[in-house]
């Protein structure tokens, strides 16, 4: 099959795809990526066609906006209304250019989903969406609560969809028009302009790549949608660990690992004071990940480092400090360390609340209230309470036995 993946996102969101698409190569399937010039590099290292969606100017302003103040005036809720608006309709443009040079299916990432599903839909493609998180898990209240399984999560996507469509709507009138589908066909809000979203996507066969094992008790996801496992991303062929890292390493005991992804909690320099200062209070050894935001901790204790693969990293931590993304988390468990997570926005807190509920992490500490003392308490018990790693351990077995690529392989097969 000739498969377009369409994905976009911070890195944490399109790292994972990376891997899937390698997945799918080896498998023998032709993998088209639709992805952003930023992304595009990490699949075309693995030889991958990417047909780039021209959102440069829109991810510079979405990282401006993102820096999550407490309080969005009104004029700043319009700028990152427009922008999301902008960023669908680039993206309804370039995967219908892409699909119109010749595609079998589509796989789509979360924030594609609305766009490609009308799209396949006015062409007669078969679509599958395939999320490393989901509408719902940005309402943890409602969708992480065990107490609300089973109809938490739904009407927390419910809910979410419903706010998000405004966002979408432009661009998928656009698509109608640009594919003469007839009135009541496609997602859009208001008279005439199609389907709501929840009924366009309601049915929609979707793969999500996280542990099942992870999910409230008795949590039901929505009809059509599967949990099958992570897909984990594919190491550049050509990387090699930076001496000083190895060196560190080698002269001391395991570090604890702070890495918050894409977007840091507050400013670098306090966050930088912050770890300098736990490291300080508990007496260990850091590895720190500079990330996005640039973080840079100086110490005869700490190293700060770039870019490295977690599923080499963690293995050699004693305990990690991460913001609960999905993918950094699901790391984590994967390699049994155990963590404090520090979550900031989005699916953030969903997947910081499920850690602590099973037991893998003695609490969560938001990120917007932050101090030294609260984490180095939240973390002196992480590292001398061993009940968290031997849990995070039998995790990771389970984890370890799931291959969330190949469902997605077995999932096209029988399609």
């Amino acid at each position: 099959m000739r498969l377009l993946l369409v994905t976009w996102g911070s890195t944490g969101d399109v790292a994972p795809y990376v891997g899937l698409g390698v997945r799918l190569v080896a498998a023998g399937q032709e993998v088209v990526v639709a992805t952003s010039e930023r992304h595009a590099p990490r699949f075309r290292l693995h030889n991958m066609p990417v047909h780039v969606l021209p959102l440069a100017r829109q991810e510079e302003s979405a990282l401006a906006a993102d820096r999550f103040d407490r309080w969005q005036s009104p004029a700043r809720l319009r700028r990152r209304k427009r922008n999301a608006q902008d960023i669908a309709q680039v993206m309804a443009r370039g995967v219908l250019e892409a699909t119109g040079q010749g595609v079998d299916a589509i796989l789509a990432h979360p924030l594609a989903h609305p766009v490609c599903a009308v799209i396949a839909e006015g062409t007669g493609l078969p679509c599958t969406g395939i999320y490393t998180a989901a509408p719902g898990m940005l309402l943890p209240r409602l969708s992480a609560s065990p107490a609300l399984s089973p109809h938490g999560y739904r009407l927390a996507e419910t809910l979410t969809r419903a706010a998000m469509s405004p966002l979408y709507a432009p661009a998928l009138s656009w698509v109608r028009q640009e594919l003469g589908m007839r009135r009541g066909m496609g997602y859009g809000v208001g008279r005439g302009m199609g389907r709501p979203p929840a009924e366009v996507l309601r049915h929609r066969r979707v793969l999500h790549g996280y542990s099942s094992a992870l999910l409230p008790k008795g949590h039901r996801l929505p009809d059509g949608h599967a949990c099958v496992g992570y897909w984990w991303p594919a190491r550049d062929p050509h990387w090699r660990p930076d001496e000083r890292l190895l060196d560190f390493l080698a002269s001391g005991p395991a570090p604890v690992y702070f890495g918050f992804g894409s977007v840091s909690p507050g400013d670098a320099e306090r966050l930088s004071d912050t770890i300098r200062d736990v490291v300080r209070r508990l007496g260990v050894r850091a590895v720190v990940q500079a990330g996005w935001q640039g973080l840079d901790v100086s110490a005869d204790d700490v190293l700060t480092i770039g870019e490295c693969p977690h599923d080499w990293l963690f293995p050699r931590m004693r305990a990690l400090v991460h913001h609960a993304g999905p993918g950094t988390a699901g790391a984590g468990l994967r390699a049994g360390v155990p963590a404090v997570p520090v979550p900031l926005a989005l699916d953030q807190p969903f997947w910081a609340h499920r850690l602590t509920s099973l037991g893998l992490a003695p609490t969560s500490l938001p990120a917007r209230r932050l101090t030294a003392r609260k984490l180095a308490g939240a973390l002196r018990t992480t590292l001398y309470d061993d009940q968290y790693r031997a849990r995070c351990a039998r995790l990771s077995k389970v984890i370890g036995a799931e291959d969330g690529a190949a469902s997605v392989l077995g999932s096209l097969a029988r399609a």
